[in-house]
């Protein structure tokens, strides 16, 4: 039986010569992609609690696919798909999902990057940080496994509870910053834990801002 999809090579390499696409095949990747990104994000957060080189390692060889499976997707919309009568207006968020979900993967590079400064230089964050980040952490994770839900169902719902639940997880970002900032100014914090925090704030500001426009491309397309 022939196989469809995006197949990995024995590098990981993305293999598509051959393979018919069509809306399903399209669809179905997406997903796979979408999943993919959330197993990455999951690791990334498994080697912040375990303090784990390893879990930061996998992912960072995961994002390197991620970002091939973007470039394979991306091009196959343009050269196969967008000429079906109808596709960019009814399905664009199939077109829009990929380039957000690689943009994700960017952020958890750069999470990874300051992770990984944390492990190699011994930094200490205080009880109170490590709680905030691992909530932001687990909310992030949430929004990003309703998205893959709303790409199969596009329940109205569940859409406006990604946008909403994203509005106040940026709410809650800004609050972290600037209690932390404050701390800062008082002296509790040291200042390189104190830079690699806010960091670590702002790629998982990016992760949810990214999830959040795939969320309005799906509001969008369904009016």
């Amino acid at each position: 039986m022939e196989s469809r999809g995006i197949q990995p090579d024995a590098k990981g390499a993305i293999m598509t010569e051959g393979i018919p696409w069509d809306l399903e095949t399209l669809r179905n990747e997406v997903l796979s992609m979408c999943q993919q990104t959330l197993e990455v994000l999951k690791l990334v957060w498994q080697g912040f609690r375990r303090q784990d080189m390893e879990s930061l390692q996998q992912a960072k060889q995961l994002c390197q696919e991620i970002h091939q499976r973007e470039k394979v997707l991306t091009e196959k919309v343009v050269k196969e798909l967008s000429d079906q009568s109808g596709f960019l207006a009814e399905e664009q968020e199939l077109f829009f999902a990929p380039l957000h979900l690689e943009r994700i993967g960017d952020n958890v590079e750069l999470l990874i990057r300051a992770l990984e400064s944390v492990l190699a230089e011994g930094i200490l964050f205080s009880e109170r940080a490590i709680g905030e980040i691992n909530t932001l952490f687990e909310k992030a994770t949430e929004l990003l496994e309703c998205i893959h839900d709303v790409l199969v169902t596009k329940n109205r719902v569940l859409i406006r509870h990604i946008l909403e639940e994203g509005r106040h997880y940026e709410e809650l970002v800004n609050e972290y910053a600037s209690v932390h900032q404050q701390r800062l100014i008082e002296g509790v914090c040291m200042p390189k834990a104190s830079s690699i925090y806010l960091a670590i704030l702002d790629d998982l500001r990016g992760i949810e801002w990214h999830t959040r426009q795939i969320a309005q491309e799906l509001a969008a397309g369904g009016r």
